[in-house]
């Protein structure tokens, strides 16, 4: 009646949405346990396209989870519960073993011999022992040929440590697979550092693209980080291309690589198996941007 009286309404609300909170919480962990053993994780892949063409020139590996109560779950609902119960790198190992054998049996069909497989590496993966090795032998199990394989590792994960991410990276390029920064420009300043990274990709940030169009100040960035990649020979890709806008500023600018639901959405094995023997997806919007 207290809390009442004082306006305590948000008091008890606030303990019921941490309470909501601890529960899913809770219930994730539970499942995650044994979640690879009982099949309920799948690939979906997500292609990267040359706009100008259709072209496609690259799929990035993506993990879900049939939850068994709570349906279709994306990697940001359960990857930070699962890096806190050490789980996290039992699950890269299987996203990798799992997209490296599909991508060999597409290659061993005649298809996406072009094509690069894109996959994510949480910083566990990345810091844990005999990572480098297991990438190597890996790529030697599916007789994988150098540079068809990059991974994939996010800006604040490459800065957490500077000296040791440098010595793993380079352990990996040795290895035989391309590297690329995700979720590039999201302010945690891997700029100074880029002419002694070993890397091959930047990924402009979804968060600097979804408005390109309509907002200057994310223009100015995207344009910066086109510049930096055009001053060190990297390769660009766009991430989150949603609408013509965004795909006709970031052509107009001088980057053409490209993922989004514009393209294409997640598609599973056997639809980007398909997609690989067309080679090319439509492009529905003008390709050569007007001045």
């Amino acid at each position: 009646l207290t809390a009442k009286a004082a306006g305590g309404n948000q008091v008890a609300l606030f303990s019921a949405e941490m309470s909501l909170k601890s529960e899913y919480r809770n219930d994730i962990e539970l499942h995650l346990q044994n979640v690879i053993e009982t099949g309920a994780l799948f690939l979906r892949y997500l292609p990267e396209v040359d706009m100008r063409t259709g072209e496609v020139l690259a799929t990035e590996a993506l993990v879900r989870w049939q939850h068994p109560t709570r349906g279709l779950l994306s990697p940001s609902a359960f990857i930070a519960v699962a890096e806190s119960i050490n789980l996290a790198g039992e699950l890269g190992r299987w996203v990798m073993r799992n997209a490296c054998a599909e991508f060999a049996r597409w290659r061993s069909r005649g298809l996406g011999g072009d094509t690069i497989l894109r996959v994510n590496v949480s910083p566990v993966q990345l810091v844990s022992d005999g990572f480098i090795d297991s990438v190597a032998n890996m790529l030697r199990e599916f007789d994988l040929e150098r540079g068809s394989v990059c991974l994939e590792i996010t800006e604040s994960a490459v800065v957490q440590d500077i000296e040791a991410t440098s010595i793993t990276l380079a352990g990996l390029k040795q290895a035989g697979v391309q590297l690329a920064i995700d979720d590039f420009g999201t302010g945690y300043s891997v700029f100074s550092h880029l002419k002694a990274l070993p890397v091959d990709v930047l990924k402009i940030d979804r968060s600097f693209v979804t408005d390109l169009g309509k907002s200057p100040d994310d223009l100015a960035i995207v344009r910066a980080i086109i510049a930096l990649a055009e001053a060190f020979g990297l390769q660009l890709v766009a991430e989150g291309v949603e609408t013509e806008a965004a795909a006709m500023t970031l052509l107009h600018h001088g980057c053409h690589r490209a993922q989004g639901f514009l393209l294409s959405h997640p598609l599973s094995g056997a639809e980007m198996e398909a997609l690989l023997a067309k080679g090319r997806i439509p492009i529905h919007f003008a390709a050569t941007p007007r001045i």
